[in-house]
């Protein structure tokens, strides 16, 4: 792989404070982070005190505190809220999307961080753009219908296809257009795309296929025997677990297809019957062991809401790959030469269930440096859940190989990833290398988590840092910051994890 590297700015001002007053943390004076281009991408300190009723309507206010920053001249009819949240210190983080015209500009949202009035800091991505329309010429339904042309695909989709009017940045631009999500399962290239639709010249903008292509498996596949909690139904039992969540996680069998889903049955709750129970019986176990490890974190399934988890399991025939589609996991069989059975790997259903979580947090854009870190948070909470070693995939990579994996925490050169900024990869490929240059934040997990010894507090600053601190559109200075800024709120800015994770960070390069 030829490899062009490029530097970036050590941002040492991040010393300097963190946005939550906690345990031994002291309020300092205004600060703006930059990131390697020079655009501001947090502001922090002691910024001052509005006044409103409620966290959006002082969410509202505290943006005028740091337009000057950011580059706007008032908030008002420049950001529309779109969620708030109160951390565990009871701080306030609103999110808060651009908007021209009323339509939300994609991946420009704002989080202000404050408590009781005090804003603590503003974290985002604000750009000064000129509309090149007002009205779509193009529908809601002709827009998805070029969208679904533009793929190719024919078939049957997974599920109705969306479409959402928004403005989409192009240089100083902001072009009128639908963001429209198409699904289907296909076994050649199962795909979740989200497309980006002119609307009006109808012209396709952009395309991504935001299923993860990390492949990642009673009985498991390894042959090991778990308990598991099922659902007895008209005298048998099925993979349902409603003992977590009402709305249950439950697991279907493809059968080597590719569009039905079947229930698992077994009439003795001893589900070591045949062999193809076993994928189902590790898809739901550790199903359920990702679903604890959240809700330890505070969270209610992937997305805080107690949605169902499903997972799908024997897809397609030989197929080398696992991933969340958005809506469900899905496995396949491996081809026994590069995988076996991919549920069988605990912190592959991680490493996927946590785009799940991704998704309905921080919603990293999969491209470029923020789909490198939606990659990178995969790896890490997958690493915390199974925590065995610092390997992903090993086992179910390569059953012929001992020893061997997908990736490495610990040393992603060994797998051929940059560990630092010095070798970060340039490239077009993979969405602008998101499964390589994931290599740097990785390494600056493994960084934190073993200089503190403890990968469970390392989880939890990774989480909370996507929750309340990162945005769509955030980059590696951005992520830095947010981690920074999460221990903080957990721990204290004086605190020795925070030391610790500023050395992680800079120790890569960021």
């Amino acid at each position: 792989m030829n490899k062009k590297l490029i530097t970036t700015l050590v941002m040492s001002s991040l010393v300097a404070s963190a946005f939550a007053v906690s345990a031994g943390a002291a309020a300092t004076d205004k600060v703006a982070l930059k990131d390697e281009t020079g655009k501001v991408h947090t502001v922090q300190g002691k910024l001052g005190k509005v006044a409103g009723a409620t966290a959006e309507e002082r969410a509202i206010n505290a943006l005028d505190l740091v337009g000057k920053d950011f580059g706007f001249a008032k908030a008002a009819g420049n950001f529309k809220v779109k969620a708030s949240h109160n951390d565990e210190n009871g701080l306030a983080h609103t999110k808060l999307d651009q908007v021209i015209n009323g339509i939300k500009v994609m991946d420009h949202q704002m989080i202000v961080h404050e408590l009781k009035g005090d804003v603590q800091g503003v974290t985002g991505d604000f750009a000064a753009l000129t509309p090149n329309a007002t009205k779509a010429d193009l529908n809601g339904v002709q827009a998805t219908d070029k969208a679904i042309a533009s793929t190719g695909f024919t078939g049957q989709l997974s599920r109705p296809a969306t479409s959402e009017l928004t403005y989409v940045a192009q240089g100083n631009k902001a072009v009128l257009a639908y963001k429209v999500n198409v699904a289907y399962n296909d076994a050649v290239e199962p795909a979740n795309w989200q497309i980006v639709v002119d609307a009006v010249s109808g012209n396709i903008i952009s395309s991504i296929n935001t299923i993860d292509h990390v492949a990642g498996t009673g009985v498991g596949v390894l042959g090991d025997t778990k308990t598991i909690q099922t659902t007895l139904v008209s005298g048998s039992y099925q993979l349902k677990d409603t003992s977590r969540i009402p709305a249950g996680i439950i697991t279907y069998d493809m059968k080597n297809g590719t569009t039905s889903g079947y229930n698992y049955t077994d009439t003795d709750n001893v589900w070591n019957n045949t062999t193809a129970q076993r994928a189902g019986v590790d898809a739901h176990f550790y199903a359920g062991v990702v679903y604890d490890y959240y809700k330890g974190l505070g969270r209610n399934s992937y997305n805080n809401a107690g949605s169902a988890i499903y997972s799908y399991t024997h897809y397609s025939s030989g197929y080398n790959n696992a991933y969340w589609d958005g809506a469900e996991m899905v496995y396949g069989d491996g081809d026994g030469v590069t995988f076996r059975s991919l549920s069988g790997g605990k912190d592959v259903v991680a490493h996927e269930l946590t785009h799940a979580v991704t998704e309905t947090t921080s919603a990293l854009v999969y491209s470029n440096q923020s789909g490198a870190l939606n990659e990178s948070w995969s790896d890490a909470q997958a690493s915390v859940v199974d925590s065995d070693d610092w390997l992903i995939g090993e086992d179910v990579y390569t059953p012929n190989t001992a020893g061997d994996a997908l990736r490495s925490m610990s040393n992603p050169a060994a797998y051929g990833q940059p560990a630092t900024m010095s070798a970060y990869v340039n490239t077009t490929s993979d969405n602008g290398g998101v499964h390589t240059n994931s290599g740097i934040p990785n390494k600056a997990f493994y960084n934190f988590a073993t200089a503190i010894g403890s990968r469970t507090i390392a989880g939890k600053v990774w989480y909370t840092a996507s929750r309340d601190y990162m945005t769509s559109s955030t980059n590696f200075a951005g992520a830095r910051a947010a981690t920074l800024s999460a221990v903080a709120a957990l721990y204290g800015s004086t605190s020795s994890y925070y030391t610790a994770l500023q050395t992680a960070w800079s120790n890569v390069g960021i």
